[in-house]
């Protein structure tokens, strides 16, 4: 367990990493991609929900970073001199989250967005220092629940935990409500006539009110995708987000060719639901799922590669010297390349009412989400590959028990040695094999 000291040292150390003051060399590099200009006391230099993402270096005065609607929205952070403003939204182009706005009047470089994606393509050193603030500034965001959404749904709610993932799981900062356990919310939505089936409502920016939205519908009113031109012949569209479809976006980018890559859901593919990846190689400690999708896809979008999410591929079409993939909402999408990378899909037990209980007791993933739902519970884990195995060690952090259940009679017949040890030596889990 790390002292107290020893934690504030960590926070220090990562508030300085969150919020840089950069060196006068840095600024000077930065100041010929972008423009100086003054700026006054209570202009506004980012509004919330703006499509068109920059990039600020304060050279002198202050900026607050403000977060929330009304007359008293919440400070974030104020920047001073040496200090910049962004996060993971000023390379995506999707509306930003905060309100930027000069709290004491000075002067700044404003540098647009393609010249912010040039810099960090060409500058070593200033790339790294600007994606690691980023970063930790979206998961600070994320950890503090200051997004433009809030969600208002039930643990016993299937549609409540599919929303939340996909929020999750875009890295998408969001505040949750629990109706099970707020009941003055539960009359309230009784009062308004709120049915069942329209859980979770989801407040999306403060614009609009959307019961049981579909993923397309949350990602249409969050503006995911408003950067992407359909009307474009692009180099490469790559169908799937999975690690080998964002390697494939990432290769191709960094050789300057124009990319697009089609996802159903989130980035990561299923790795991306992983709780614990340790055998990839290059993370000896072991990574997240999350952790290695969100750095893959902040990579793709370093070298221009766009995403589109919640839409799938439904046709390819060969049209002379190009391909044209049509999408479910009718858009037609054209590229010189294709690349399929649409990954694998769960293999589901043949049980009867099965559906009936997944998302509400029966669930394909082990990440935080299910691990909350599954807190105190005796829980089952159908299946002896290392997946499994790393749920199974996940769960049981939370779970009361965990039985592992293989129709093998083995566990190593299809699971990583080091994890077969780990299951053996655990005390919360219990192996049990020739089990259907």
């Amino acid at each position: 367990m790390a002292t107290r000291s020893g934690a504030d040292t960590l926070l220090t150390e990562r508030r300085e990493l969150m919020f840089p003051t950069l060196t006068s060399e840095q600024i000077a590099r930065i100041g010929y991609h972008g423009r100086r200009r003054n700026v006054d006391r209570g202009e506004i230099l980012i509004d919330r929900g703006e499509r068109t993402p920059r990039f600020f270096v304060i050279i002198d005065g202050e900026v607050e970073i403000l977060q929330g609607d009304g007359d008293q929205p919440t400070t974030v952070i104020v920047h001073a001199a040496g200090n910049f403003t962004g996060e993971l939204h000023t390379l995506s182009g999707r509306p930003s989250l905060t309100q930027a706005r000069v709290r004491a009047a000075g002067e700044v470089i404003e540098v647009g967005s393609d010249a912010v994606r040039l810099l960090v393509q060409t500058d070593g050193e200033l790339s790294a220092i600007l994606m690691q603030a980023f970063i930790l500034r979206r998961v600070s965001l994320i950890d503090h629940g200051l997004g433009d959404v809030v969600v208002v749904g039930s643990m016993h709610s299937a549609e409540t935990l599919r929303i939340k993932a996909f929020l999750s799981r875009n890295g998408h900062p969001y505040a949750y409500v629990d109706i099970t356990r707020e009941a003055d919310v539960e009359k309230l939505l009784d009062g308004f006539q709120v049915a069942v089936d329209d859980i979770p409502i989801v407040i999306c920016r403060c614009t609009a009110m959307l019961r049981n939205p579909t993923n397309s519908e949350l990602a249409a009113c969050l503006g995911f995708n408003d950067a992407i031109d359909s009307a474009l012949t692009r180099d490469v569209i790559v169908v799937g987000a999975g690690p080998a479809g964002l390697a494939a976006a990432v290769y191709a980018a960094s050789e300057g060719l124009r990319v697009l890559v089609i996802e159903l859901s989130a980035a990561g593919g299923q790795a991306g639901s992983s709780s614990r990846i340790e055998n990839y190689l290059g993370f000896p400690a072991g990574i997240s799922g999350q952790e290695l999708a969100t750095r893959a896809f902040t990579q793709a979008q370093k070298f221009g590669a766009e995403i589109l999410v919640a839409r799938t591929a439904t046709r390819l079409l060969c049209e002379g010297r190009r391909y044209v993939v049509a999408l479910d909402n009718d858009i037609q999408l054209a590229a010189r390349t294709i690349v399929i990378a649409t990954g694998a899909r769960y293999r589901r037990l043949p049980i009867e009412n099965l559906s009936t209980f997944e998302g509400v007791g029966v669930y394909y993933n082990a990440s935080y989400a299910e691990a909350q739902l599954c807190h105190g519970e005796d829980v089952a884990v159908v299946g002896g590959g290392n997946s499994a195995g790393q749920a199974a060690l996940f769960l049981a952090e939370t779970a009361q028990r965990v039985y592992v259940l293989v129709r093998s009679a083995r566990l190593a017949d299809t699971m990583s040695r080091y994890l077969v040890r780990r299951l053996e030596e655990h005390s919360k889990i219990e192996i049990r094999t020739r089990t259907e």
